[in-house]
């Protein structure tokens, strides 16, 4: 079972076009065929609202409805307790497409509750293997890591690294820390600050991260529990350094913020995007995901607006420089950070978040 189941620029206008035109033949050929019969058919998706909402609607249930007359609803508040809902009625689902975090998708698997994807219908030779499971594929990549607060830490003066970040003395202060050892990645980095190779991080030695946490010191850390949280602090100036996802460092600085971000050393995550067991047009959802997944321009335009990663190699050399360089899926990243291990999460979830919240208590 695979890790997700176990849990420079632009080209020039000419490549652009040829890719659009390359694209949109390949996925119009099928589409087209049965148009006739999807007139009418209507798919509620469940994302996580808000502007990625916004942007999953026009990049691409928009141009997919003009394409194949399959109309694709897009709501928010995702979550397993809503894929298990469309489950348990006894009828077909009111949502017929849903994203997951890592350790939900691996408990809606265990639990029945999403359909085995039908890569007959879904191309994912775009698709890196450690993104893509038997259940779902990883759309939106992103990257939980260090920031800093330029007017304070230059590029050239901030850290590089997690010993580095650790370095009180070199960097004095506080910390701003994700309280959220299993939604965040603190355990990891306090083992990479520790010396452990980042190849090596799993299984997790907790003992040895928690000893790792009491280095860095109690004094020196806060603890926030929203995503928010951390920027808050650093454009607040209570804060230099902080961890927290690269595309809040990105919104950030759009609206005027000096941060920065070190994609080294940073742990992978993405939502699974899953078909409903018990939707009543299966085959619509997945011509969805397909179209998603192999719309290079689209793709491309995504993951210049939010930052997080379309696991889409085509699209990758489509996209800014500025924002290739947060990407995941980029080579120049490949070795300098980690995916996070669902399975292992999943697996020792309650035990673990026990033992960090008892050594939280304890100081």
């Amino acid at each position: 079972m695979s890790s997700l189941d176990l849990l420079n620029g632009r080209r020039r206008l000419g490549r652009r076009s040829f890719l659009r035109g390359t694209a949109a033949a390949a996925l119009a050929a099928p589409a087209l065929i049965g148009r006739a019969k999807a007139d009418g058919v209507v798919l509620n998706f469940a994302t996580y609202g808000g502007v990625i909402a916004d942007y999953l609607t026009k990049l691409f249930a928009v141009p997919f409805e003009k394409q194949t007359g399959i109309r694709v609803n897009i709501g928010g508040n995702a979550s397993l307790a809503l894929a298990k809902l469309q489950t348990t009625s006894g009828t077909a689902a009111q949502w017929d497409l849903i994203n997951l975090t890592g350790a939900e998708y691996l408990a809606a698997i265990d639990e029945n509750i999403v359909a085995p994807y039908d890569y007959s219908i879904v191309d994912a030779s775009q698709i890196p293997p450690e993104f893509r499971g038997t259940h779902g594929i990883k759309f939106a990549l992103f990257l939980f890591g260090m920031a800093y607060d330029k007017r304070r830490l230059t590029d050239d003066k901030a850290p590089r690294n997690w010993a580095e970040f650790w370095d009180t003395q070199r960097f004095p202060g506080k910390r701003s820390l994700y309280s959220s050892p299993s939604d965040g990645s603190i355990l990891e980095i306090a083992l990479l600050a520790d010396g452990v190779p980042i190849d090596k991080l799993y299984p997790l030695d907790v003992e040895r991260a928690l000893k790792s946490l009491e280095k860095l010191g109690r004094q020196n850390i806060i603890w926030h529990t929203t995503n928010q949280e951390p920027i808050q602090q650093m454009t607040s100036g209570a804060v230099s350094l902080a961890t927290c996802f690269d595309g809040r460092v990105v919104l950030a600085n759009r609206a005027g913020a000096e941060l920065g971000f070190q994609p080294a050393g940073s742990a992978v995550s993405g939502n699974p995007y899953c078909v409903i067991r018990t939707s009543a047009h299966q085959k619509e959802a997945f011509q969805f995901l397909n179209y998603m997944f192999n719309a290079t321009e689209a793709d491309a335009e995504y993951m210049d607006l939010t930052s997080y990663a379309v696991p889409n190699m085509r699209a990758l050399a489509l996209t800014k420089p500025a924002t290739r360089e947060l990407l995941p899926t980029a080579p120049e990243l490949k070795d300098k950070v980690f995916i996070k291990d669902d399975v292992w999460w999943k697996d020792n979830l309650v035990k673990v978040t026990q033992r960090f919240k008892e050594w939280q208590l304890a100081g």
